[in-house]
């Protein structure tokens, strides 16, 4: 990347020197997307099926707790919204 960078004291870049400069960052750009596509598939894959009754139990009772967690922050957030909402019809 530094390579990239313009140093005044060079002489100007001829046409090959660029285009061999292009095709080292296209690779560099192909090499990062393999990287972060990796990671998206690895974020949005599917879980894996429960082995044990212990897993499969204590998924239910995670996703059980991630719900009624979402339910309480949005009724957190409603209250908050119309309290605010209370404050400025005032003025």
């Amino acid at each position: 990347m530094n390579s990239l960078a313009p140093n005044r004291s060079q002489t100007p870049a001829s046409l090959e020197e660029i285009r061999q400069l292009k095709a080292q960052t296209f690779a560099e750009l192909q090499q990062q997307k393999g990287v972060v596509s990796k990671s998206v598939r690895k974020l949005v894959a599917p879980l894996a099926p429960a082995v044990t009754k212990g897993n499969s139990l204590m998924r239910a009772f995670n996703t059980g707790i991630l719900a009624f967690d979402g339910v309480m922050l949005g009724v957190k957030l409603i209250r908050k919204l119309q309290k605010a909402s209370r404050l400025f019809r005032r003025y």
